[in-house]
């Protein structure tokens, strides 16, 4: 690892502020409607993301709506609108659940005892994020080398440019993101994940901004959201709320296998998904268990559901299609049965039916009006690499594709999963473990139609369906640490030391899961980081041609376009500088002049044709990144006239770095 490409522990000092404005951002509009909402407790600070997200994401689709541009006035605008909604919608739940249940005296005494123990929960459960965030800060910090290296990946050059793009043109609606590689068409991208950085961007850079998410999302939303889950099937119990944020940690294949290839949306919202099902099973929880709501928190619950499930939507429909799948299991293997059984046909009963049939109408709507785009996504070829028997075995020991294994955690999932199969509460969590990895057996060895329908909602990617076998692997591995952990300390001889000794194996137990698994995660992560940095082969653009695309505002004016094939590092410009580019991803869908420019520019100075699409779109610029990116199972392709400019009549260059030359463009006059 050369020094070019690792930064000193000043330079990471530096960007600590922009990783604590991440973390703002994320937790902190959440806690204020949360609050508003009455949530208390672990509740509140678990579902803080989540619901910072339910805010920020619709409120950036409605602002240009308003005439209002994306930017820290409109969220905050949009929070304290959140919130108000929140206060009234607070004050509405206890008088409904007063009307309709009114709780036994006993059961009220019950949850002031269980309300007690609220605040030690809540120190538990800050404690272990703030663990958890320390390992993926151990984590990207291997990886990265540096704050302000360029991710080098497919999708990376897309979602960076869409941060530039949120910044200049003021909006973050999924409708205008999309129209930054499909000008004419458009559409609907999910932008959550591009507003959130354009608000850290603001008084930095997109790289920044997105390097810090790359810590904040797993080590705050993961681990609050895993925290959640965890609540909602144990209760509001210290240990267990300690533990989950670390053994979320521990797994390669979320986030760390996936974020790699910069899917940076797909991890906001996958990160998401245990919050949605944590509130699902603290709503429908049957009366009398280890996790059931405290007083009050029934409603509210069902409310942090609905909206952490329309976040997940806004931030990846992959992480919305796991959010859903899972929420189906949990209904049909515990809360419905558990629910409706014995049938009474008393008013709470009748309202579980009513909201469960409108439940399914909405997604049964939601998939009508998405089924030309999940058709898209199904026609996605990622070809199966593994026979059965590896790919099964691959899913049992976290390890997509080959990827570091995550043996002891692994283990823990086996241990916790034998636990959840004795207790009817938690069967759902193993059945939904087991549909997702089946899914992802499939898409990783079988090429076939069914195939391809069956997990055509993640790309037949089976990377994206291993990485959501941690949001149920995560809660399995926290049963089976306090299994094993109470079972090796029975032999203690009184009650309380057998406590004490369970907390510190089950401790032990984690800690040993995640820490030596820093190694490994960091290692998948570095692929696309630190590795790629090294070797021009594997980038699409180095340190040195970084920082040159940084300093292009030097030469090129204000409202100039400049054009170069992505497929060599060339659309980077915008993100890092500004500076307008033709094609800002390696692929999209084009206006004719762009096409017709991306193989004809070369003869600007014979062909009559050439100089007027350029005046059209201001194009005055080319740049010459250099070596062409060859991704494995990627072949660059068009943009040939960039191979066959130089030395053309009509081309001047200007400047050059890092093995990068700018050119401007003559033969237009």
């Amino acid at each position: 690892m050369s020094a070019a490409t690792t930064a000193g522990p000043g330079e990471w000092a530096a960007a600590a502020p922009v990783l604590a404005l991440a973390v703002a951002v994320l937790v902190l509009p959440g806690l204020l409607v949360g609050w508003a909402l009455r949530l208390r407790g672990v509740l509140l600070a678990a579902c803080s993301p989540a619901l910072t997200l339910a805010v920020l994401a619709p409120a950036a689709l409605a602002a240009p709506a308003a005439g209002l541009r994306w930017g820290p006035a409109t969220a905050a605008a949009a929070t304290a609108a959140a919130a108000a909604l929140a206060a009234l919608a607070g004050r509405a739940a206890p008088r409904a659940l007063r009307r309709r249940t009114p709780a036994p005296a006993r059961d009220r005494a019950a949850g002031r005892d269980r309300a007690a123990g609220q605040g030690r929960a809540v120190a538990a459960l800050v404690a272990g994020a703030l663990a958890g965030t320390a390992l993926a800060t151990a984590t990207a910090v291997r990886a990265l080398g540096r704050p302000d290296v360029v991710s080098q990946g497919f999708d990376t050059i897309f979602h960076l440019n869409a941060v530039r793009w949120v910044l200049d043109t003021g909006s973050a609606s999924p409708f205008d993101v999309v129209r930054l590689t499909d000008r004419e068409v458009g559409g609907f991208y999910p932008s959550a994940w591009h507003g959130l950085a354009a608000l850290v961007a603001g008084p930095t850079s997109p790289v920044l901004a997105a390097n810090a998410l790359v810590v904040a999302v797993p080590g705050v939303v993961w681990s609050l959201s895993a925290g959640l889950l965890v609540r909602a099937l144990l209760g509001p119990r210290p240990l267990p709320l300690l533990l989950a944020p670390v053994l979320a940690q521990g797994f390669v294949a979320f986030p760390w296998y996936v974020d790699r290839g910069g899917l940076w949306p797909f991890v906001l919202g996958t990160a998401l998904v245990p919050a949605v099902l944590g509130a699902l099973a603290l709503a429908a929880g049957a009366r009398g268990a280890p996790g059931e709501a405290l007083p009050g928190e029934r409603p509210r619950a069902l409310l942090v559901a609905a909206a952490a499930t329309g976040a997940c939507g806004l931030a990846h429909p992959g992480a919305f299609f796991v959010a859903l799948l899972l929420a189906v299991v949990l209904a049909l293997v515990s809360a419905l049965p558990g629910l409706l059984s014995p049938w009474r046909g008393d008013g709470e009963q009748r309202a579980v039916l009513l909201v469960t049939a409108l439940a399914v109408a909405a997604v049964a709507t939601a998939v009508v009006v998405a089924w030309p785009s999940l058709r898209g996504m199904a026609a996605a070829d990622w070809p199966a690499t593994r026979s059965t028997a590896r790919a099964l075995g691959e899913a049992v020991r976290g390890a997509p594709a080959g990827s570091g294994a995550s043996w002891l955690v692994g283990a823990l999932v086996l241990v916790g999963a034998v636990r959840a199969a004795t207790r009817r509460r938690w069967r759902w969590l193993l059945v939904g473990h087991v549909v997702v990895g089946a899914l992802d057996v499939l898409a990783a060895s079988v090429d076939s139609p069914l195939s391809s329908l069956l997990t055509g909602a993640w790309y037949n990617d089976r990377g994206r369906l291993a990485a959501s076998l941690p949001v149920t692997g995560t809660a399995l591995a926290v049963l089976g640490t306090c299994w094993v952990a109470a079972a090796a300390s029975r032999a203690a001889r009184s009650p309380a030391r057998a406590r004490r000794a369970t907390a510190g194996l089950a401790a032990l137990v984690a800690l040993l899961a995640a820490v030596p698994q820093v190694r490994g995660n960091a290692a998948q992560l570095a692929k696309s980081n630190v590795e790629a940095a090294e070797d021009p082969r594997s980038s699409l653009v180095t340190l040195a041609e970084q920082r040159f695309l940084e300093d292009l505002r030097r030469w090129v004016p204000e409202g100039d376009v400049v054009a170069g094939t992505p497929w060599d590092g060339s659309g980077f410009a915008y993100a890092l500088s500004g500076v307008e580019v033709l094609y800002p991803h390696l692929r999209g869908k084009y206006p004719a002049d762009w096409v017709f420019l991306a193989d004809h520019l070369q003869d600007a100075g014979v062909d009559p044709a050439v100089c007027p699409a350029l005046q059209r779109h201001r194009v005055r610029w080319v740049l010459d990144d250099g070596q062409l990116w060859r991704p494995p199972r990627l072949e660059p392709a068009g943009y040939t006239a960039f191979r066959l400019f130089q030395g053309r009549p009509g081309f001047e260059e200007v400047a050059s770095g890092g093995g990068a030359v700018l050119y401007r463009i003559t033969a237009c006059g």
